[in-house]
């Protein structure tokens, strides 16, 4: 369950203690609890989100949006949608290099902050997991051959080979004993 709920969210004026939308300025991090640093936006070679870890005391570069575009704090498994400042809005994208993350330039409201109770407020530096309603699934760190180390929870194990070629798990430990067969005797 620790993986489900890899986040928590930092925000810029310490005597706020939920998270509210905003569409004027970014003022949060999504801080990584595994990795121990924020999502910020970067250049990253051949790979098509952008997405590199920074120091979340150097950043403020999330910004949360509600559909309704109501200032009240955001709730727990409320639709929502991330903008990273540099990049845009962050949305599920299948078919990219690395993690099917990808930006849209206006607001898709796709994420869920999710680990309490529906409908509560979230509260700033509590745990929370990222939940993308279009993957069905909670992004979460982990190291992995190509693209910042990210996956969704179910790929958990998968594409830490080289260039996300070779899937973790049972098949990486059957191809080690395939080679390693090849150079005894």
């Amino acid at each position: 369950m620790a993986e489900q709920l890899d986040w928590a969210i930092w925000g810029r004026d310490t005597s706020v203690t939920t998270i509210v939308p905003n569409d004027t300025y970014f003022g949060y991090d999504l801080y990584n609890l595994t990795a121990s640093e924020a999502i910020v936006y970067g250049s990253r070679q051949g790979d098509n989100i952008n997405l590199v870890w920074g120091d979340p005391g150097k950043s403020d570069n999330v910004r949360f949006w509600r559909h309704s575009g109501s200032k009240e704090p955001v709730r727990f498994d409320e639709l929502i949608a991330i903008n990273i400042r540099g990049g845009q809005f962050l949305v599920y994208q299948r078919g990219r290099q690395g993690i099917n993350l990808g930006w849209s330039a206006s607001p898709r409201f796709e994420w869920k902050l999710v680990g309490g109770t529906a409908g509560n407020p979230v509260s700033a530096l509590s745990r929370v997991g990222l939940f993308n309603q279009v993957e069905g699934d909670v992004l979460m760190y982990e190291p992995r051959g190509w693209g910042i180390n990210l996956k969704w929870y179910k790929d958990s194990g998968k594409y830490s080979g080289i260039n996300g070629a070779i899937s973790g798990g049972k098949k990486a430990v059957e191809i080690g004993k395939a080679i390693g067969s090849l150079f005894s005797g």
